[in-house]
């Protein structure tokens, strides 16, 4: 394995860059990455693409994702690492996990129907299980509806693979990133 860069503080905080050279540095890399840790990797995704003549296309691209890891696993026989976790940071082809959006709307007292995955509430990290459980409790005590999707049902898939959490509006809300954009005009 190759060291590229390496930035350690003294309470072991930091990061580092490795090029995996050899298939056996897959074993060591499985052994380095912690749950929380953030992982940023090549890989290849389908994209569906639609034309405006509403046909839909698909092709897959290679891309690079960075990824809050949430389980690790390492498959000895073909030495390959497996990470699943939630993208931190948006690309052309993958998203970003934050519908802030829901946050957002749920502030302004524009949700009517929360949609939301039971995974969440099952987050190992404890502030963001009360992040989702205060949003159930404010959509709630503002008169909108609460529908919790199992994560072992189709329907609680998809919703984490989109986010984890969306809504239905009682009525349209600015985009975040517009609203940021309003905001940081007004200040100059």
């Amino acid at each position: 394995m190759k060291l590229v860069h390496k930035d350690i503080e003294k309470d072991n905080a930091g990061q580092v860059t490795l090029i995996p050279e050899e298939a056996e540095d897959m074993w060591h890399t499985y052994n380095l990455l912690q749950v929380g840790d953030s992982l940023r990797a090549s890989t290849i995704r389908k994209v569906q693409t639609e034309s405006s003549t509403g046909s839909v296309g698909s092709s897959r691209v290679r891309t690079t994702l960075t990824l809050c890891v949430e389980t690790i696993d390492f498959d000895s026989q073909a030495c390959q690492l497996r990470v699943k976790g939630t993208n931190i940071q948006e690309n052309q082809y993958v998203k970003v996990r934050v519908l802030a959006h829901v946050e957002r709307a749920s502030e302004a007292l524009a949700v009517d129907i929360l949609l939301i995955s039971d995974k969440l509430f099952r987050h190992q990290d404890i502030a963001t299980r009360s992040r989702y459980v205060r949003l159930v409790d404010n959509v709630k005590e503002n008169g909108g509806n609460v529908r919790i999707f199992s994560s072992l049902h189709v329907s609680g898939d998809q919703l984490n693979q989109l986010s984890g959490v969306a809504a239905i509006l009682r009525f349209p809300i600015a985009d975040v990133s517009e609203a940021e954009e309003d905001s940081s005009s007004d200040e100059d």
